[in-house]
C-alpha cells in the first residue's frame, strides 16, 4: 500500500468522527497531508477500526473544547517506536508503542491534548514555512513546479520530525495541552503519569531513542508543569466505569 493510499484510509476512517468545521487554508493542508503521508509511508495504519474509532472519539472530545476550526484526523500506526506527531491542518498521529504504554483514557488525552496544542499554535506549519522559504531563496525565488513543492515538503517533513522542534514549542504543547485535557474534564494529573511512564525509559529503551532525541528530558517536562501550577488545576471524579471499559476495550485489540 502506498503513502496516498494509506493517508487515504486514514481520512475515510476519521471522517466518520470528525466534528464538522471550517477547513484549515490549503497550503496548511497540503503541507499537513504531506507530512502525513510521510509518517504514514514509513508506519502503516493499525487495521483495528475499533482502535481508530475510539481514537477519534476521545481526539475529538478533546479538540472541541479549544475552539479551533480544523478538521482533526487521529489515527494510531503500527509501530514498536513510542512516539506521537502533529501535522499541519489537524492530523494526529500515535504509536502503537506509546499506547501499550499508557494506562488510562486520562494518560491518552494528555498526549492527543499535547499534539492539538501543536497545530493549534501551528508549531510544525511555521518551521516548514521558514525552511520552505530559504529552499525558495535559494533558488532566487524561482517558482518551483508542484512536484517539486510536493517533493520539497515531503523532505522537509522528514528533517523535521528527525530534528524535532525546539524545547520552547515541546514545554508550551505540555502546558497548553494539560489546560485543554483539563477543560475536556480530563484529570490533568495524568500528564504526569505519562512523563513518569517516560522517564523510566530513559536511556534503557531503543523504541523511545527518537522521542528523547527530539524532546526535552521527561524530568524537565514534568519540573515546568509543575512550575506552571498544574498541582493546582482542578481534578474531576474518577472516571466513569463505562469510561475505563471502553479504554480498556481499546487497549486490548492493539
Amino acid at each position: 500500500m502506498t503513502g496516498n493510499q494509506t493517508l487515504e484510509t486514514c481520512l475515510l476512517a476519521a471522517a466518520l468522527f470528525a466534528l464538522p468545521a471550517l477547513a484549515a487554508n490549503n497550503d496548511e493542508e497540503n503541507i499537513g497531508q504531506s507530512a502525513a503521508a510521510t509518517i504514514l509511508g514509513a508506519a502503516p495504519l493499525v487495521d483495528a477500526a475499533p482502535v481508530q474509532r475510539y481514537l477519534n472519539l476521545v481526539g475529538n472530545s478533546v479538540a472541541a473544547v479549544t475552539g479551533s476550526n480544523y478538521r482533526w484526523r487521529f489515527a494510531a500506526v503500527k509501530s514498536d517506536g513510542i512516539n506521537a506527531f502533529a501535522a499541519p491542518a489537524g492530523y494526529v498521529l500515535i504509536s502503537s508503542g506509546l499506547l501499550k504504554l499508557i494506562e488510562t483514557e486520562d494518560e491518552l488525552a494528555f498526549i492527543l491534548a499535547h499534539e492539538v496544542a501543536h497545530v493549534i499554535r501551528k508549531h510544525h506549519y511555521t518551521v516548514v514555512q521558514r525552511q520552505r522559504l530559504v529552499e525558495k531563496a535559494a533558488k532566487n525565488l524561482q517558482e518551483m513546479s508542484k512536484d517539486e513543492e510536493g517533493d520539497k515538503i515531503a523532505g522537509l517533513s522528514s528533517q523535521m520530525y528527525a530534528r524535532g522542534l525546539d524545547k520552547g514549542a515541546e514545554f508550551e504543547a505540555d502546558r497548553m495541552g494539560v489546560e485543554i485535557m483539563t477543560r475536556a474534564g480530563y484529570d490533568p494529573a495524568a500528564a504526569l503519569s505519562v512523563l513518569e511512564k517516560l522517564m523510566a525509559l530513559q536511556g534503557n529503551d531503543p523504541r523511545a531513542e527518537l522521542l528523547f532525541s527530539t524532546h526535552p528530558s521527561p524530568a524537565t517536562r514534568m519540573d515546568k508543569l509543575l512550575a506552571s501550577g498544574l498541582d493546582k488545576l482542578p481534578r474531576p471524579a474518577a472516571p466513569s466505569p463505562a469510561a475505563v471499559k471502553r479504554f480498556n476495550s481499546f487497549h486490548k485489540q492493539l
